[in-house]
């Protein structure tokens, strides 16, 4: 079975993360198509 869905958001989000090197809450503020799922 393929992984769940928000697995791979996970995956850009910490790709992002790291980039920006912000905390998970900056990243979602900055990046809210993360959290609306």
């Amino acid at each position: 079975p393929d992984l769940n869905p928000i697995e791979h958001k996970w995956g850009g989000a910490k790709a992002i993360r790291r980039q920006k090197r912000c905390s998970v809450d900056e990243l979602f503020t900055e990046h809210i198509e993360y959290a609306m799922l």
